[in-house]
C-alpha cells in the first residue's frame, strides 16, 4: 500500500524555523541540504510508515503517534506523524531536534489538535 503524506502547517513552520537556525549558524547551502534531506526522509513514509516506532510521548495521550528519526548523532531530528490506514494517509504534525526536552501531554495534545 502506498500512503499519501500530508505535512501540517505546524510541521512546515518547524522545518522553516530549523532551516533558519541552520542558516544563522552555518550557511544557506547547509540549511538547503538539510531541508532537502529531511524532506526525502519524510517522503519515505509513503511506503511502510509503520516501520517507525511509536513515540514515547504518545502513551500520555492515548493516540498512536510514530516517530521518524532523521540525521546523525548530535544532529538528529524527530518527525512526529500519525497513520490513518483507512484513508492511506500519513499526517506529519511536528518536527523537533532530538536533544530538546520531550513534549509533555498538553503540548502533545495541542499539536495533535492542530492537524
Amino acid at each position: 500500500m502506498v500512503f499519501r503524506v500530508e505535512i501540517s502547517p505546524q510541521a512546515f513552520g518547524d522545518l522553516d524555523d530549523i532551516a533558519g537556525y541552520i542558516t544563522e549558524r552555518g550557511s544557506f547551502e547547509s540549511a538547503q541540504r538539510w531541508f532537502n534531506a529531511i524532506m526525502d526522509a519524510i517522503r519515505t513514509l509513503r511506503k511502510l510508515p509503520g516501520r517507525c516506532p511509536a513515540a514515547e510521548e504518545s502513551k500520555a495521550v492515548g493516540t498512536e503517534v510514530r516517530l521518524l528519526l532523521h540525521g546523525r548523532r548530535g544532529h538528529s531530528y524527530g518527525v512526529y506523524f500519525a497513520i490513518d490506514y483507512e484513508t492511506a494517509m500519513v499526517r506529519v504534525f511536528h518536527v523537533r531536534h532530538w536533544a530538546r526536552k520531550p513534549l509533555n501531554a498538553d503540548e502533545f495534545e495541542d499539536l495533535m489538535d492542530e492537524q
